[in-house]
Order: C-alpha cells, then sequence, then structure tokens
C-alpha cells in the first residue's frame, strides 16, 4: 500500500525518541552546531548559536529581506534569525503542533512584526512569485520527497537576485561505499524519513540547484565543523542505542543509530552550506 511521505515526516518527528533528543539534548532545536576552528571547548547551545549565525551571514540580506524559512519547526531559527539580523522571516513546516508553539513563542518574545509561521509544504506555497528576498533549508531539504520540485518552488517565490542558502548533508557515490555503508544509509535515510538524502550524492545538490534556476553557486564543507557535536551525541546516545540493538529494535531509535554509527564511517557522507543567488536582473529598490 502506498505510503505519504509527508506522514513519514510528521511520524518522524512525533516518534518518541525524537521528541526526547531534539528536546532534552537540543533545546527544541533540530540541526546541528557549529564549532569554530580554534575556539576551544564551546558549549552545545552556543554551537547551536554559531550554526544559525553563519546561516544568518551565508543569506547576506539587509534588515527588513523577507525571508522563507522552509521546514521552520518550533522557529528557533527564524526567531534569531528576525532578532539577530532584522530578518522578516516566514517560516512553514508540517507539524501543526510546532507551528503553533512557534507563535506562541514569537508572541511572547515580542517579535510578531518580524516572524510568522504557518503549516503547509513548502513545495507548495500560497505566495505570488518573486515574493521573498532569501530562502534557507537547515537539515530539511534532506526530507523532501521531491528535492527539484522544492528548489523549483524556492525559484518561483524567490525574487530575481534572492539568495538561498541550503545546509544539507551529502552522501558518497553508492560505487564509494561498503555493503555495510549502503546498508546503515538506507537505514537511516528511511527511519528518519530522509527521503532526498540517498540522491543527494557529493555535488548533487549543486547540479539540483542550477537546474532549478539558479547561479552564483558557492558550496562549503563543514563536517569538520559541525562533527563536536555529533560525537557528543553519540557518547550520550550510545547506551539506549546499544540496549535497543541487543532488542532488535534499532529502527525505533534512528537518531542514535545515526549518532553512534556515522562518525565510525566519515567516507559515508559530508555537512554543506550550499549558497545561491535567483537568476535574474533584481528590480528596482
Amino acid at each position: 500500500m502506498p505510503t505519504d511521505p509527508h506522514a513519514e515526516v510528521v511520524g518522524y518527528y512525533r516518534r518518541w525518541e525524537s521528541r526526547a533528543s531534539y528536546r532534552l539534548l537540543l533545546g527544541g532545536t533540530r540541526h546541528f552546531g557549529y564549532y569554530p576552528s580554534g575556539a576551544g571547548h564551546v558549549p552545545a547551545r552556543a554551537a547551536l548559536a554559531f550554526m544559525e549565525e553563519r546561516l544568518g551571514r551565508a543569506l547576506d540580506l539587509p534588515p527588513g529581506a523577507r525571508v522563507l524559512d522552509a521546514g521552520c519547526g518550533r522557529g528557533h531559527v527564524a526567531m534569531r534569525l528576525a532578532a539577530e539580523f532584522g530578518y522578516r522571516v516566514h517560516g512553514v513546516d508540517l507539524l501543526a503542533g510546532d507551528v503553533a508553539r512557534a507563535r506562541a513563542e514569537a508572541a511572547r518574545r515580542g517579535l510578531g512584526a518580524l516572524v510568522g509561521f504557518e503549516v503547509g509544504d513548502y513545495a507548495d506555497l500560497p505566495v505570488p512569485d518573486a515574493h521573498f528576498d532569501g530562502a534557507f533549508t537547515l537539515e530539511t531539504l534532506v526530507h523532501a520527497p521531491d528535492a527539484a520540485a522544492a528548489l523549483a518552488e524556492f525559484a518561483r517565490v524567490l525574487a530575481p537576485g534572492g539568495r538561498l542558502a541550503l545546509f544539507e548533508y551529502s552522501v558518497a557515490p553508492p560505487e564509494a561505499l561498503t555493503v555495510q555503508e549502503r546498508a546503515l544509509l538506507r537505514r537511516i535515510s528511511a527511519g528518519s524519513a530522509m527521503h532526498s538524502m540517498p540522491g543527494f550524492v557529493h555535488g548533487r545538490l549543486a547540479e539540483l540547484v542550477a537546474a532549478a534556476g539558479f547561479e552564483g553557486i558557492k558550496e562549503a564543507d563543514l563536517t569538520e565543523r559541525m562533527l563536536p557535536m555529533l560525537r557528543w551525541l553519540g557518547r550520550v546516545l550510545w547506551a539506549p542505542y546499544q540496549v535497543t540493538r541487543l532488542l532488535r529494535a534499532e529502527a525505533k531509535v534512528v537518531n542514535s543509530l545515526a549518532a553512534v554509527q556515522v562518525v565510525r564511517h566519515p567516507g559515508l557522507w559530508r555537512y554543506n552550506a550550499l549558497t545561491a543567488v535567483r537568476a535574474g536582473s533584481p528590480g528596482p529598490p
């Protein structure tokens, strides 16, 4: 029987392990942290803030710019970008409960004039063409059932000259992986509803972005800068992973599986920051 890929994403984020790990370990955020070179020990919350700051700088837009947060979760990133960069951020997410929490938190912090949130599919947005000045995904495009369709929608809603920032994983080509690594990738992708990740072979995302109508594409490998958090999560989640492994229930703790196993396979993946510009000349200010 066919399954709904969007329902699978919602199911992943509603799973008890996802709720517990994101809330207890990452304060409700859903992304990795950034550890500046030579900074020494960096607490997890500071690393998360550094990643969000790096994203804001990657967008490289002036205060007041209209920005799409594609896969906003509870709005942590949108609110930081609004508070620190002055962006007007519109967040879209599939989970109604998270959108409600984002709205409530924005109101509590007095950011309602700068941020807004709605339930929906970021590959099918109810906004006119050329509506936004920037758009970003932060580890969320991997969940898209059709990444090419999502990128085409970003191109539609971005004004000519608009900025795109994608902070996403990529994987080595199948022929470069062992049988064990290919099986691990399938388990992680299926268990966490990362529908597009198997197709994000190194360099492929840049090709998809170009095909969607973007230019000036730049891609940076941030793997070494986020690895400290992955290693920390692997240590924290090692015990529950081992228990479920003994019980042959690894599928129920895919986040633990990924945190423990992915560090052991450095050739499997990368963490990338890709930026691009919507083709076409910007209109008059």
